[in-house]
């Protein structure tokens, strides 16, 4: 008899971040977030501040690392 083996689980997700200069801004910039974590989930949201860049980005993440444990 074979032995049983397991095939592993992929997961991926995707995020996309697209920035640019706008004078007269508090961070002098906007910035838009179109993220996926899994097939059909995708959400896209538009940011002004960069520490709302850094929570995004750190959500997504774990998140996506999150979905498999």
């Amino acid at each position: 008899m074979l032995p049983l083996v397991e095939t592993p689980v992929e997961r991926g997700g995707t995020l996309i971040l697209r920035v640019w200069v706008e004078e007269g801004r508090q961070d002098g910039f906007r910035a838009r977030v179109i993220c996926t974590t899994g097939p059909g989930l995708v959400r896209s949201q538009a940011i002004g501040e960069l520490a709302e860049v850094h929570t995004v980005v750190q959500a997504w993440l774990d998140e996506l690392l999150e979905a498999g444990g």
